[in-house]
Order: structure tokens, then sequence, then C-alpha cells
């Protein structure tokens, strides 16, 4: 709990918070940064062993969200299935997702309200996007 209150008053900027540090006056990372160059994920022999398999998990609450990511960030695509989490929970999941395709170049998509599929930027997923579906609200 002490992590989340000294996180909330750094973000108010009542204390420092510890990214601070990594910064210098003029905003310049001190540490020297190797960028993540787009598509990396599909070179590599770890790609070619990811494109053999899906992962499909269940998370129940957000501390979970580590089941999701560390396989997505191997390159293997990930089946998030969130029938067993709660609303709240399920939302906060979502959003770690979303975040994490963002990141890694690759796509979220939701197979049922409460199923979705994140592909790395590896793997091009065919078929019916959720975007060619016609809505339940338009009428015929």
């Amino acid at each position: 709990m002490a992590g989340q209150a000294h996180r909330m008053l750094s973000m108010l900027g009542l204390v420092q918070s510890d990214e601070d540090e990594y910064y210098e006056e003029g905003g310049e990372p001190m540490a020297t940064v190797t960028p993540f160059p787009r598509g990396a994920m599909a070179q590599g022999d770890a790609s070619a062993e990811a494109m053999h398999r899906i992962v499909t998990v269940r998370p129940r609450i957000y501390r979970d969200a580590r089941s999701v990511g560390d396989p997505f960030r191997e390159g293997v695509p990930v089946i998030m299935n969130l029938t067993d989490a709660d609303s709240s929970d399920a939302q906060h999941l979502v959003d770690f997702a979303s975040g994490l395709v963002h990141a890694l170049y690759g796509r979220l998509e939701k197979i049922t309200p409460r199923v979705f599929l994140l592909s790395p930027a590896s793997v091009e997923v065919a078929g019916e996007r959720a975007e060619d579906r016609p809505s339940a609200f338009e009428r015929s």
C-alpha cells in the first residue's frame, strides 16, 4: 500500500518519483537506451518456435496480468479469456493488454465480449474482423 501512496504522491508532484533519478536537468536519460526496432519479434530463432503455439490464459485478477504479458513479449499469440474475472479486473486487464500490444506493435482483437486475441506484429490473423461485421444497431 505504501508503494501505491508513494506513486500517487509522485504523480501529484509532492515527492520525487523513482523515475526522476534516471533523468538529468535537460530531460535526457542518463543511461544509454537501445531502441526496440519495429518487428524485432519477427526476427531471430525465438519467433520460429512461437509461431507453432498459442497460449490461452484465464486471468481472474489484475495480478495475473503477467501470465498474459510474458508469452506475448516472446512473440507468442495469446488468447485472454476474462469470463472468470469481475468487471473491474476485466477492464484493467483489457487496458493492460491494449498497452502491451501497442508497445510491441501487435494487435488486440475482441473475439467475444470477454475473450480477446493478442497477436504479435509477426503474426497475421486472417478472417472476418470486428469492424467488418455489421453492428447490432444497424438496420437492414
